[in-house]
């Protein structure tokens, strides 16, 4: 038997990404659009293939698999699979180049193939074997996703449930996992026309907002509206299957006939009340859905992933429900988290294939990207002329603590390796006095420029918790929200104005030392236990990947300060 079983997992569509897994755990997972500074890159992720091995070190001869995400369209012969349970098929790379028409396929052949040859280019550039390829079909991918990396133990079952605007050509699908296993049950596919995130989508592009990446927004927006003002419309496009409960039906037909529509079934009616009944239509709708899921399966906890796991506001509906004991939502639930998910799949199949007991190892934290030394740093403060008016400090996260503490100022954190996944988590935030309201306008007018309706969220110790949140959660990655007690005057700054939640991050030295270090220095200085967070970035730009993206963002906006690694670096008034 093989002690390490070694898998590069890679997703090449937007959100593009690498991932390198070995015996279970995640050790590197990176998106390509902070290294090339685009945001939501799409393509083959070439500069994050090289930096997860850089981030793991692990030398590309030690890699056993690749698990590739987002080749849809391909089907292959059944007697060539030597795995069937793993999307359509686990073929040597040597089959593959040599036997393209032992190919069956649906269309886009030589797409297809063009695809193939391409990635051997990428790996052939980077020394890396070509070795055994596998592919994972996209929403398999979101579910090992949120199985894997799950709190819970292997022998113990779990639903697991998908749910995205789309992904080779399927939007939710449902899934019992135990042991290591993940059975897809029968009939609980939605296919993408019938698509409720694709719904939300279109929503929030009839809103003028970009339709795969701004549903957030609508969110965010929902609060200031009233949804009975639009909500016997909104119930008119999607519905459950009345035919089948663990699926959604499009009463238009597809999505486009939802696009062509939307102007003639909501004309007159205000953009917030939209938002706000698309959003009350969504949660009920999401939560229906598992309720009836749970009911029929009579399994009580759950592991979600997909982007329409970024709603929050859902999340939060879904934890009420008294059907539910627990859940899990995949802090990567978006495309980003697919190349993990890939890569964890392919890891779990071979370990059982080979002989081995596979490892299923919760996750704890996830800060697997990049990392940078404070001599990188100062290497980086010298080509900007930066590095005198650079301070030292062995105990930086302190100092850190307490300038935004003593001061009206923002500053952008820039310490340790970088986060998986959409949020910035304390290693790459802009951080502020979370109780000073004017802090909202001055983040946005110095560096941000969101739309007015969108809320900041809070950084709290997880000590803290119940100051602040009403029957909070641990909830280290943001991915949920809740109601706010009364002392919630500490985090005005990172609240919904309009609702009063929050979208927190609690933090504790298990999760992140350094980071609870800066939040402890904040409160022995304010007796607050809680700042504003938000990721760090320009408006349009992915978040920071390394010290010259921190400090071109430092320079051409206006943060008051920023901290690299060890050196804090103020602006002169």
């Amino acid at each position: 038997m093989k002690k390490n079983i070694t898998i590069l997992g890679i997703h090449i569509f937007h959100d593009a990404g690498a991932a390198i897994i070995q015996n279970g755990q995640v050790l590197a997972a990176i998106s390509e659009g902070p290294i090339i500074n685009v945001k939501h890159a799409s393509g083959y992720p070439l500069k994050s293939i090289e930096e997860v091995f850089n981030i793991a070190k692990i030398d590309p001869s030690e890699i056993d698999a690749i698990a590739l995400v987002g080749i849809p369209n391909l089907k292959f012969p059944k007697h060539f699979a030597r795995y069937p349970n793993i999307s359509d098929s686990v073929l040597e790379w040597s089959w593959i180049t040599s036997n393209p028409k032992g190919l069956e396929i649906n269309y886009s052949y030589l797409h297809q193939i063009e695809k193939i040859e391409k990635l051997r280019e990428i790996l052939n550039k980077l020394n890396i074997p070509l070795k055994e390829i596998i592919f994972v079909e996209h929403h398999t991918a979101h579910a090992s996703s949120a199985y894997y990396l799950s709190p819970w133990n292997m022998d113990e079952e779990v639903l697991v449930i998908t749910s995205d605007a789309a992904g080779d050509g399927l939007s939710s699908t449902v899934s019992i996992a135990s042991n290591g296993k993940i059975d897809r049950i029968k009939n609980s596919e939605t296919n993408y026309g019938d698509s409720l995130g694709g719904f939300y989508s279109s929503v929030t592009e009839y809103l003028g907002m970009d339709y795969g990446f701004d549903p957030f927004k609508t969110m965010g927006l929902a609060p200031y509206g009233n949804p009975e003002k639009a909500i016997n419309e909104i119930k008119k496009i999607i519905q459950i299957n009345p035919q089948n409960p663990l699926c959604f039906q499009n009463k238009f037909g597809t999505i486009h006939d939802i696009q062509q529509n939307l102007s003639k079934l909501l004309r007159g009616k205000r953009f917030d009340h939209i938002a706000a009944a698309s959003q009350l239509w969504f949660e009920t709708l999401t939560t229906e859905w598992i309720q009836n899921i749970v009911k029929k399966t009579d399994i009580r906890k759950i592991a979600c992933a997909g982007g329409a796991f970024l709603n929050v506001k859902a999340n939060r509906s879904i934890l009420s429900l008294e059907c539910i004991d627990d859940a899990f939502f995949c802090p990567a639930s978006n495309d980003e988290g697919l190349a993990v998910g890939a890569a964890l799949r392919c890891y779990f199949e071979i370990a059982s294939r080979d002989g081995n007991k596979p490892n299923k190892i919760p996750l704890t934290n996830n800060y697997f990207g990049t990392s940078f030394t404070n001599e990188q740093i100062k290497e980086e403060l010298k080509n900007h002329d930066l590095l005198d008016k650079a301070e030292f400090f062995d105990d930086i996260d302190s100092e850190v603590g307490e300038f935004i503490a003593n001061s009206e100022k923002i500053l952008g954190r820039f310490s340790g390796q970088m986060e998986w996944g959409p949020r910035g988590l304390g290693n790459r935030s802009i951080i502020a006095d979370s109780s000073n309201p004017n802090i909202v306008r001055k983040i946005n007018k110095a560096i941000k420029m969101r739309d007015f309706w969108m809320p900041f969220g809070p950084s709290i110790l997880a000590s803290r918790t119940d100051d602040y949140l009403i029957d909070g959660k641990i909830s280290p990655y943001m991915i949920l929200a809740f109601d706010t007690t009364d002392n919630r005057n500490d985090l005005t700054a990172a609240i919904h104005p309009y609702d009063l939640t929050c979208r927190p991050q609690t933090v504790d030295s298990d999760y992140n030392p350094t980071y609870e270090k800066v939040l402890k220095s904040f409160e022995s200085k304010t007796s607050r236990g809680v700042i504003l967070n938000t990721s760090f970035n320009l408006h349009g730009s992915p978040i920071v990947w390394n010290p010259k993206n921190a400090i071109d963002t430092f320079n051409n906006s206006k943060l008051d300060a920023i901290a690299l690694g060890n050196y804090l670096i103020k602006k002169s008034n």
